[in-house]
């Protein structure tokens, strides 16, 4: 079942169009970064070397795996100031401010839901606007951000950080570069991409993520907490008292 919006079904927004614009940047990014950096991991591997046709040879590569290296850190900064106005505005409430924080019911959600893959329940955990998956999904681009970041900053310039690190530094950056991308691209590529792509309920593709709305179905079907908590607020606001 696509989430495509269907015009005579009621729409919610899910994400704005600063987010939308946020994971855009993100994802096009990643995909440069993923092509360019994967056939310098495994150069023994002969079609990924192929893909160096396309970028000029290795030294274009690398540029343009530069170009999306900073493209990146500037999404993850901005990210970062926009969470921060974000906690300004409720107040310093964390929770209320940032719904992606992992709690206590994540983990009894985790359970409830590995037992009714295994037939041990009969119904699926209701979810509020960010279940336990997409969670995950979330905080492992946060940690992994800075990882990236602070050890591709090194490799990209070993001179001045080989002067002012300890010894061991640029061999544990090119480790932790390097493992780190991996595990990056193998997340999406195996935990994501099923997610919001292969999953049977919306395959081939979720399109909330471009134009950021989700149907009356799936809010119910998907986030009940939350479609609760959106016609709660409907009925108790003054306009729907006056009508």
């Amino acid at each position: 079942m696509n989430q495509e919006p269907n015009t005579q079904e009621r729409q919610f927004v899910r994400f704005t169009i600063g987010q939308r614009m946020q994971h855009l940047v993100m994802m096009i990014s990643f995909t440069i970064l993923a092509l360019t950096g994967l056939p310098m991991r495994f150069p023994d591997i002969s079609w990924l070397g192929s893909i160096y046709m396309f970028t000029g040879g290795i030294n274009g590569a690398r540029i343009l795996h530069r170009i999306a290296g900073v493209i990146m850190i500037l999404d993850g900064l901005y990210h970062l100031g926009y969470i921060t106005m974000l906690l300004i505005r409720k107040n310093f409430r964390i929770f209320e401010a940032w719904p992606m924080i992992p709690n206590w019911k994540d983990a009894t959600d985790f359970w409830d839901t590995t037992l009714y893959y295994l037939g041990y329940r009969k119904q699926l955990p209701e979810y509020d606007r960010f279940n336990f998956r997409e969670k995950f999904d979330y905080f492992a681009v946060f940690w992994g951000l800075p990882v990236m970041m602070i050890s591709g900053l090194i490799l990209w310039f070993p001179v001045f950080f080989g002067n002012n690190l300890p010894d061991l530094a640029i061999g544990l950056a090119y480790i932790a570069h390097s493992d780190e991308a991996v595990l990056a691209i193998s997340a999406i590529a195996v935990w994501h991409f099923y997610n919001v792509h292969f999953n049977p309920d919306i395959f081939p593709m979720s399109w909330i993520w471009w134009h950021g709305k989700i149907s009356e179905h799936h809010i119910k079907r998907d986030h009940s907490l939350e479609y609760a908590r959106l016609i709660a607020a409907e009925q108790n606001s003054p306009s729907s008292e006056n009508t």
